[in-house]
Order: structure tokens, then C-alpha cells, then sequence
């Protein structure tokens, strides 16, 4: 039966991004004993609330009792959904973003919220070609390294494509091959990029975003609030 329950207890807040207080909304207990071993657990199942911000969630703590008996430290574990610590990343709400590529977006901040490193990267390459489908970028040119006017169908060209089309500045798309060449590693060589690199990345893929999609779109409710308050 569930039952209230206002316990405080502190968990990290995804909303808040630090540790905040929560107060426990609902709560199930599980507790199993094995007369014969000794064996005594108990789960509890939460849904939590953040004193600060209001964003629920949910969080399961589990603790072997007849361990926890002969130790003095708390031993109890705590596993918290959405999975969040000090170091997640919230996934942005993108108002403008084709669906299929949010989808892939989002699934690309669980993995990397999951530590699913190799997952994460191949996702912000795969958020790279989606904006290119959707832009109708099939093709690019550039100049290589030997001074040669070059036009390439593969995925450095439509970057370049992305720029000539005016969807990037110049300096953007050179931002952008960096995000090629960390999914190309992970695509052909199974290369794992550390949590660094990939937030590095999502940050670049996410001012993507936000320029060719999210841009415009604030900037006309700018411009209609400015007129308004002229009338």
C-alpha cells in the first residue's frame, strides 16, 4: 500500500544541477528475509520532489541489512531516474528541431548521462547528418590542404554545403569537422572518446541547434514584443 510520506533527504536536482533538498511524495518498501541464511534487504521505491525547483523524479535505495550490521558506514544504494550526478547534462527543449532529429538528440544525451561513451559519440555524428537531410545538403566543395578545389559527397562535404548555403559562418563548419572526426573514430575504429570530448561536442552540435533551428524563431518573438509595446 502506498503510503505519504514528507521525509527530507538530500539528492542531486538535474533542474537545479546540485544537491537540493527533496522531499519524498510517495514510497513503496519491499523488505525480504531468509530465516535459514540470515539474509535481511530492504528496497525502497520513491518518487521525490525537489524543495527548489519542484522536478520529480524517481529514486530506488536498497540496503542489505545483514551486511549494514556489521559495518558503521551507511551501505545503503542509491539509484536515481533520470540518472544524474554532478557531471549530466539536461536535454534542451528544442521548439524548432524535426522530431527525428530530437530523437536522436535525446537519445544521444541518455547515452551520454549512461557513460555509453562510444553510443554518444556515433549520436553526434548522426545529429551532423540529420541536419544535412533535413537542409537538403547533399553535396559541398572546398579547398584541401594541397590548395585543390575539391567537391565531395561524403559528410565533409555537405559541412561545407551547410556554410555555402549560408545554414553555418565558415568558422562554424571547421567547428564541425571536428565533430566528423570524433564519430568517424568511433564508427571505424571502435575509438571511445572520453566524457570531456563528448561534452565538448554537445555543446558545439547544441549551438548548432540553436542557430540554424532556434535562432530566427526568438529573434521574431523579439522583434513582435517590440512592436507591441510601440502600440
Amino acid at each position: 500500500m502506498s503510503k505519504e510520506k514528507q521525509t527530507t533527504l538530500k539528492s542531486f536536482c538535474s533542474t537545479c544541477s546540485r544537491l537540493t533538498n527533496h522531499k519524498v511524495l510517495k514510497e513503496e518498501e519491499r523488505k525480504y528475509h531468509e530465516e535459514d541464511t540470515g539474509w535481511w534487504d530492504e528496497t525502497s521505491y520513491q518518487i521525490i520532489q525537489c524543495m527548489g525547483c519542484d522536478t520529480i523524479s524517481y529514486r530506488t535505495l536498497y540496503n542489505d541489512v545483514s551486511y549494514q550490521q556489521h559495518k558503521d558506514e551507511d551501505t545503503t544504494v542509491q539509484e536515481l531516474y533520470p540518472k544524474r550526478g554532478a557531471h549530466s547534462r539536461m536535454i534542451k527543449s528544442y521548439r524548432n528541431l524535426p522530431i527525428e532529429i530530437k530523437k536522436v538528440y535525446q537519445e544521444t544525451i541518455d547515452a551520454y548521462n549512461n557513460n555509453l561513451t562510444l553510443l554518444c559519440s556515433v549520436g553526434v555524428r548522426a545529429i551532423l547528418e540529420g541536419i544535412c537531410i533535413d537542409k537538403a545538403i547533399t553535396e559541398g566543395s572546398y579547398t584541401n590542404s594541397n590548395g585543390k578545389h575539391v567537391k565531395s559527397k561524403n559528410l565533409d562535404g555537405r559541412i561545407y554545403g551547410l556554410a555555402i548555403k549560408g545554414h553555418l559562418t565558415s568558422d562554424n563548419a571547421e567547428a564541425l569537422h571536428e565533430l566528423r572526426f570524433l564519430g568517424n573514430a568511433a564508427v571505424h575504429e571502435l575509438a571511445t572518446p572520453s566524457l570531456d570530448e563528448l561534452s565538448l561536442a554537445i555543446d558545439i552540435i547544441e549551438l548548432v541547434i540553436d542557430n540554424i533551428y532556434e535562432l530566427k524563431d526568438k529573434a521574431q518573438k523579439l522583434m513582435a514584443n517590440r512592436v507591441n509595446k510601440k502600440l
